[in-house]
């Protein structure tokens, strides 16, 4: 078992307070403040700040608890107050489901591991029929459950367990299928294409009900490192939005992404790039719960005037240069200055200069500064 002087979060009165403030939150209440995050992914970030190695974090269950352990250590000495709830969460990047489908997944020592598409950019379209409804516990999946099970004994079940990354099905779609070839498919062989969205919708319920089944709380978000409660909804990463048709979305994605929403009490989006030609479909998904997107790809403006209030809005700074921030802070004023209310919006700051993050007191010191602005924006 985990040595319980190993900075473990108690559930004290502090936490349920953050927790009753999450769920003010998914509800749209007005809290009197957005809700902020100095967002760290417990699956991946302890491959940045603590410098693990990727290739055993990622594969040796042991390492990675322990990972995960020591950032959530190191995130309390950090003293950042934000609203992050400590939890823990099984990680092997995002080929998971496709790897289930027997994609080929490569490990590398520098990056997160990438899939090879198991039908070939020179398979024909039929090739589809050919792949197996694949059990829960295939391909990486089974890992996945193990790590759930090992962290829950390791710990007593002390911790939520967030969701593994689960790109939804239109991504993990175009990972097990040569994505080029895929894209061709969508116009002249629709029904392949639909038939491989049906398995990895069916694929998705499956395995999301089998992990929520061997945790004591279940955290059905996989990233950000939001609290999601059980039962009001599933975060799917559908970065394929920004890159496909809003008629082609339409038909492609928009059935199976209700039907996770339906399945699951609603559907959290997060996605790279620019969407805003998808906002239509977005909003006919059944109890769409939030967006979560980067301000430099996705300008905040057009989103929040069609989604603030309504939906869960939950913004970050974005890898593009365009619009160009000088800090992490002027981004954080930019999104207070055009918010109209504090209802459902939940702004993640990390501060640019990546040195920061590996220092606690000097992250202590950015929190301070966001949590200024915080209140002078409430």
């Amino acid at each position: 078992m985990v040595d319980e002087t190993h900075g473990l979060v108690t559930r004290d009165l502090a936490l349920r307070e953050v927790v009753e403030r999450w769920q003010a939150f998914w509800n749209l209440e007005d809290i009197g403040r957005p809700l902020w995050l100095v967002p760290m992914s417990p699956g991946i970030s302890p491959t940045r700040i603590l410098n693990l190695p990727i290739r055993r974090f990622l594969q040796d269950r042991q390492t990675q608890l322990a990972g995960e352990l020591e950032l959530l250590a190191w995130r309390a000495r950090a003293g950042l107050g934000d609203d992050f709830v400590p939890h823990l969460q099984p990680q092997q990047g995002t080929p998971v489901f496709a790897s289930a489908f027997g994609c080929e997944v490569e490990f590398f020592d520098h990056t997160l591991p990438w899939a090879h598409p198991a039908i070939k950019a020179d398979d024909p379209p039929e090739k589809v029929y050919e792949l197996p409804a694949p059990a829960v516990t295939a391909g990486q999946l089974g890992d996945m459950l193990a790590f759930t099970d090992y962290f829950v004994d390791q710990t007593g079940g002390r911790y939520p367990i967030a969701l593994t990354d689960l790109q939804g099905p239109l991504d993990t779609a175009y990972l097990v299928w040569d994505s080029c070839s895929f894209m061709t498919a969508m116009y002249t062989n629709p029904r392949e294409v639909h038939h491989l969205m049906r398995l990895v919708t069916d694929l998705i319920i499956a395995f999301a009900k089998e992990q929520r089944a061997r945790c004591p709380e279940f955290i059905p978000c996989h990233y950000p490192s939001l609290y999601l409660p059980d039962g009001r909804g599933i975060a799917i990463s559908e970065d394929c939005l920004a890159v496909v048709g809003a008629d082609v979305y339409r038909e492609f994605a928009l059935p199976y992404n209700s039907e996770l929403a339906e399945e699951f009490g609603g559907l959290f989006i997060h996605s790279c790039g620019r969407f805003a030609h998808q906002f239509d479909n977005l909003a006919q998904i059944y109890q769409l719960r939030g967006l979560n997107f980067g301000v430099t790809e996705q300008g905040f403006g057009p989103l929040w005037e069609r989604f603030g209030g309504k939906v869960a809005v939950v913004p970050h700074l974005g890898l593009n240069k365009d619009p160009h921030f000088e800090s992490a802070l002027e981004f954080v004023e930019h999104v207070f200055r055009q918010k109209t209310t504090n209802r459902g919006l939940c702004i993640l700051a990390s501060p640019t200069d990546p040195a920061a993050t590996q220092d606690p007191a000097a992250l202590g010191q950015f929190a301070d500064r966001v949590r200024a602005l915080v209140r002078q924006y409430a």
